[in-house]
């Protein structure tokens, strides 16, 4: 019998039912072990995470009632009036912030439609669930020497190197894996170009920490992006990974700041989008499991490139 070729899409679709297999099978080992051993959990770390997490946004809302008395403009820009930021912070914006903002929205919305290359870094580390840490590490290890906690949990974030080609009509979920890694059609505002640098038509800045964001457009980086993870994604994905187990583990509450946001944005003559890339360190201060805490981080870093209208 000769053998069936498979076509892209169909070696693609393979990986990722494979893949999501995967992470199925480390869901329910987790959630098996994080429940017999339950009672020896301790969350002391992440208490302690959470308290400094607490104080430092207290400095950084004195910091901002500060510069506020004394008029300061916050993230560099100056003049033109004020905005709200990311997380409803009160910025001078300039007439410089606007019209890069305005220039990026509309070029992200006609690159959105277009064919162009994707590539996406993600390492999560640090996954910390108290005193089941070294029990988990050991059972997952017995399994597959290479992998452990933060590999496991990773498997969750998107974690790895991720690279493809998008082209107009395309289901994104295949191209990407997750439909939330497709290049989004932005709606920045003036105030979340942050310490903006502007050279011709290259624009680079930051954005404000966001604090817990949704999908709708609250934040300065759900403006720009969808690529980060939400705590109904979360509790979604576990109980989609354990499905008739589910009943096992549930996701209660969760406190993580996506910080370090940067951005470079880089146009052409025309105002057509060549490149648009972004990096950002994600702080999980606390993860509520129904039967621990946990603590981790990771870096995401992705970039759009070689638009084809």
């Amino acid at each position: 019998m000769a053998k069936v070729q498979l076509t892209p899409e169909e070696i693609a679709a393979k990986k990722i039912r494979r893949s999501n297999g995967w992470t199925r099978f480390w869901a329910i080992v987790v959630a098996l072990v994080l429940v017999v051993g339950a009672s020896g959990f301790v969350a002391s770390k992440a208490k302690t995470a959470r308290t400094e997490a607490e104080e430092a946004l207290k400095e950084q809302q004195e910091a901002i009632q500060q510069a506020a008395a004394n008029n300061t403009v916050i993230g560099g820009v100056s003049g033109g009036g004020s905005a709200t930021g990311g997380n409803g912070t009160t910025a001078e914006v300039s007439d410089e912030a606007q019209q890069a903002a305005d220039a990026i929205n509309a070029a992200t919305a006609a690159a959105a439609n277009a064919t162009y290359d994707w590539e996406r870094h993600c390492v999560v580390a640090d996954i910390d669930v108290g005193s089941a840490t070294d029990t988990l590490n050991g059972i997952i290890q017995r399994v597959d020497p290479n992998a452990n906690l933060n590999s496991v949990v990773g498997g969750f974030m998107g974690q790895g190197d991720k690279s493809n080609t998008y082209t107009p009509g395309a289901d994104a979920a295949a191209v990407f894996s997750n439909d939330q890694y497709a290049l989004k059609a932005t709606s920045l505002q003036a105030a979340d170009l942050q310490n903006l640098t502007v050279e011709g038509t290259k624009y680079t800045f930051t954005l404000p920490v966001a604090e817990n964001p949704q999908k709708d457009g609250n934040t300065a980086l759900s403006r720009l992006t969808n690529d980060f993870i939400t705590l109904d994604e979360v509790s979604a994905g576990v109980s989609e990974a354990l499905g008739a187990l589910s009943f096992l583990l549930s996701v209660d509450g969760a406190d993580v700041a996506f910080q370090d946001i940067e951005v470079t944005v880089e146009l052409n003559e025309s105002g057509q989008l060549t490149s648009l890339s972004y990096s950002y360190y994600m702080d999980v201060r606390s993860l509520e499991l129904s039967v621990a805490t946990g603590t981790g981080n990771g870096t995401v870093q992705a970039t759009y490139s070689n638009f084809v209208y």
